[in-house]
């Protein structure tokens, strides 16, 4: 005991590094071993899940699928699940009625009043412009 005591008063901060790095590597792993842990959770609850989900189709496939496919009706539900048909059935097609648009053809003797005004410059475009709507 006497030892220690001698040794705290002679190395004091040597022995606070040394277990300020113990305390740190304690830290890590302590949080490795947390996040293992959280690891090993989200698995055993996604292996349950998967174990629900196989147990479902298996349900159904042994409640459904086995008793449809030995019944006397299978192979008539399996012709038309793949598009096959009987002698006496037909496909009916319902289609929506398009309205036919009329096109609309331009005459050129409507536009016998043309005039350019390219030619002229923006001003006198702009009076003329003006000009016209006022006279009307």
């Amino acid at each position: 005991m006497d030892y220690i005591y001698i040794l705290l008063r002679k190395y004091p901060n040597r022995i606070k590094y040394w277990l300020l790095i113990a305390s740190l590597f304690a830290m890590i792993f302590a949080i490795k071993t947390y996040v293992n842990y959280l690891s090993i959770e989200e698995a055993i609850t996604n292996a349950i899940i998967e174990k629900h989900i196989i147990s479902n189709q298996l349900a159904f496939t042994q409640n459904f699928i086995i008793p449809y496919e030995k019944s006397e009706y299978a192979s008539y539900f399996l012709q038309h699940e793949n598009n096959m048909l009987l002698s006496n059935e037909f496909i009916i097609k319902f289609e929506e009625m398009q309205k036919k648009q009329e096109i609309n053809t331009w005459n050129i003797n409507s536009y016998t009043n043309f005039e350019w005004t390219q030619t002229l410059s923006n001003k006198k475009s702009w009076k003329k412009f003006i000009l016209e709507k006022f006279n009307e």
